[in-house]
């Protein structure tokens, strides 16, 4: 694996990426297998792109920790390029000729934004100059950016469009200082969101993972009410949880590994170890009763469907759909009778794209 030097444009209170390694990938765009293959769990087989491996900030709970790709070291965890963008790009042109409407994600393996700027010094472009321009001059498929990053400088020359969507992973301050280390803290995220929304780009927000940390209803009341405030088209809640090997490798990475005693045992699919059962619906209901939901439209990520009937929270598209209408929400229920969370119904104030 070759290696230069690449510094990218970052604001001060981020990461930032120094000796960047330059690897080569094969395919770039994928369907989500995870969840799939847990029949009680509400996930799809989403569409997401890799547009980089790894990631500059140091989250304590981040899953790639255990992935093959970096426990065996094909890719270093603290990021790389890819050489054969070129490749990317035609890629997502080929998928783009797809005639039913999908959205495609960045930022489930990788952070979405993190790499903007190494790439503009890389490729002479930035990502976001390589790929919104694609979406914008066609009508029916959308983008989204899933990012902790709060370095806007490429998008904000652009004009926006609705087919790009911008999404913040976020969290309460608490949980941004201790255990995702590296990260431009929530507020800021937040504020980054605001400012974006303001300028006219679509924005969606993803309150993931909480944690139950003793002032855990202070701060992430102070969270759902700056949600409310800026108003984006979608807020998806989830809670801490984890693969069986996440807190070792997490360990041996130098992260603080201590945010995995709170998890109690697996959900009935045996999917991930969460926490218990109790403490995630106290604290999902919590966010949902508070979240203006006339205008936001909730959802859950990753979530077993007991935990859906308990929150009595009604499907109405998740983070990384279209909405309920999208194509692989079909494909998984067709068939069968869905689960009543599953079924295509818009509550009042939706407008069943998950805008």
């Amino acid at each position: 694996m070759a290696e230069r030097t690449l510094v990218q444009e970052t604001a001060s209170s981020q990461a930032t990426v120094g000796r960047l390694p330059i690897t080569h990938r094969g395919s770039f765009i994928k369907q989500f297998e995870g969840a799939h293959r847990s029949p009680s769990i509400v996930c799809f087989r989403f569409w997401e792109l890799a547009v980089a491996a790894g990631c500059p900030y140091k989250c304590s709970y981040c899953f790639l920790q255990a992935t093959p790709s970096y426990v065996f070291g094909r890719y270093p965890l603290q990021g790389a390029l890819f050489e054969n963008w070129k490749d990317m790009l035609q890629e997502v042109e080929s998928w783009l000729a797809h005639p039913v409407p999908r959205l495609l994600l960045i930022g489930e393996l990788q952070d979405g934004l993190a790499f903007d700027g190494a790439y503009k010094r890389f490729a002479g472009r930035s990502l976001t100059e390589m790929l919104v321009p694609l979406f914008r001059r066609q009508k029916q498929h959308r983008l989204v950016f899933l990012t902790k990053s709060t370095c806007m400088q490429h998008l904000r020359r652009m004009e926006p469009t609705d087919n790009v969507v911008l999404s913040w992973s976020v969290n309460a301050e608490t949980a941004g200082r201790r255990w995702e280390r590296g990260a431009p803290l929530p507020s800021r995220r937040l504020d980054a969101a605001k400012e974006m929304k303001g300028l006219g780009w679509p924005v969606r927000l993803r309150l993931d993972p909480m944690i139950p940390f003793d002032s855990w209803r202070d701060e992430y009341g102070t969270v759902v009410d700056s949600v409310n405030e800026i108003g984006p088209e979608m807020l998806t809640i989830g809670a801490l949880r984890a693969s069986p090997t996440l807190q070792a490798h997490a360990r041996r990475n130098g992260r603080d590994s201590s945010v995995f005693d709170l998890l109690d045992k697996k959900d009935p699919s045996g999917f991930k170890y969460r926490l218990p059962f109790g403490t995630q619906v106290e604290m999902f209901k919590f966010v949902v009763d508070r979240l203006d939901q006339r205008r936001i439209v909730a959802a859950l990520c990753k979530e077993d469907k007991s935990v859906w009937d308990a929150v009595n929270l009604e499907f109405n598209g998740c983070h990384c759909l279209l909405g309920t209408r999208d194509e692989v929400v079909r494909e998984r229920w067709s068939g069968r009778s869905p689960h009543r969370h599953e079924s295509p119904r818009n509550r009042k104030g939706g407008n069943g794209n998950g805008g």
